[in-house]
């Protein structure tokens, strides 16, 4: 008999379902963990981590006293430093956009250029003996969004193990981990692919897995419309603007939620082939449907993932 929970954090519904061991402690803890961590990493909560080294930009280094925490940074600057799409310090532009609030605006061309200059990964220094993180430019901003769910995802999946939980389904804010054995007691899983015109319609598809996390990454979970125009949350780190893509989602499949979160982002800002050869190198699976619908998975999921009919 299965044990479900649903509760908020990271600013959505999270649920929690275990079909079998555990304890009874267990969606306690869970919940705990996440609210922890959701007010660790936020970049919104003027009290976090986060917003503690932006706060310092340009004035000192900030030391992290949780060290899974500096090691996330830490794997967040490394990704940006790659240049393959993602970006932990675009937080100057996140805070310009706005998107998902109501005073989301599109800034003028000039003021883009400006916050463009501030997000270059390669102006923070690290210190891995004193664990300290230091922007070095006065106005650089860290945003750890596209990362950190994974990370939140990866620490519950770890705190299952521990307690024993024998199969489950973790979902934050629509990013899932599949752990060990699903209700049907095999380990072995039936994922609904989202249309991304309207994730509350039915499936496009869906796919037959082993435990894995899957995150998806879309343009119509967080826009906002000017001048009958959308301009959706996933900012190009190169033009300060939301990424000119025929992408209307992405889905990652991976053992790791961190490393999944992450490669949703490239993914999307490579498009097709580029994301796809990308994904695929880095060892993961995933599913890019573009804007008109029509889908293209990675090579390990060409027998897996069935479309439903009609779409």
């Amino acid at each position: 008999m299965s044990e479900y929970v649903s509760f908020k954090a990271l600013g959505a519904t999270n649920d929690l379902t275990i079909y079998g061991g555990g304890t009874p402690e267990t969606f306690d803890h869970s919940i705990a963990l996440v609210s922890a961590y959701s007010r660790l990493l936020s970049f919104y909560d003027k009290d976090s981590i986060i917003s503690q080294i932006n706060q310092n930009a340009g004035v000192a280094p900030v030391t992290i006293e949780v060290r899974p925490v500096f090691n996330l940074i830490a794997r967040a600057v490394a990704w940006s430093k790659r240049g393959a799409g993602y970006n932990a310090l675009i937080g100057p532009l996140v805070a310009l956009w706005h998107i998902g609030f109501d005073d989301a605006k599109v800034p003028d061309e000039a003021a883009i250029q400006e916050k463009l200059r501030l997000c270059d990964p390669n102006l923070v220094a690290l210190d891995g003996e004193n664990q300290t993180v230091f922007l070095t430019r006065a106005g650089m901003e860290l945003d750890l969004g596209g990362i950190a769910k994974g990370f939140i995802l990866d620490e519950l999946k770890r705190l299952w193990a521990k307690e024993g939980v024998t199969g489950g389904r973790i979902n934050l804010a629509g990013n899932e981990v599949l752990f060990r054995n699903s209700a049907s007691n095999i380990p072995l899983w039936q994922e609904p692919i989202a249309d991304p015109r309207d994730p509350s319609a039915l499936p496009i598809a869906t796919l037959t897995t082993a435990p894995n996390a899957v995150v998806t990454t879309g343009i119509f979970f967080r826009h906002f419309d000017k001048n009958g125009q959308m301009y959706h949350h996933l900012l190009d780190p190169k033009t300060g603007r939301p990424v000119d893509s025929d992408m209307a989602s992405i889905t990652v499949v991976a053992d790791s939620a961190e490393t999944a979160d992450v490669l949703s982002s490239v993914g999307f800002y490579q498009g097709l082939p580029g994301g796809l050869d990308f994904i695929e190198n880095e060892g993961a699976e995933a599913i890019f449907i573009t804007k008109d619908i029509r889908m293209t998975q990675t090579s390990g999921l060409r027998e897996t993932l069935l479309p439903t009919m009609g779409n």
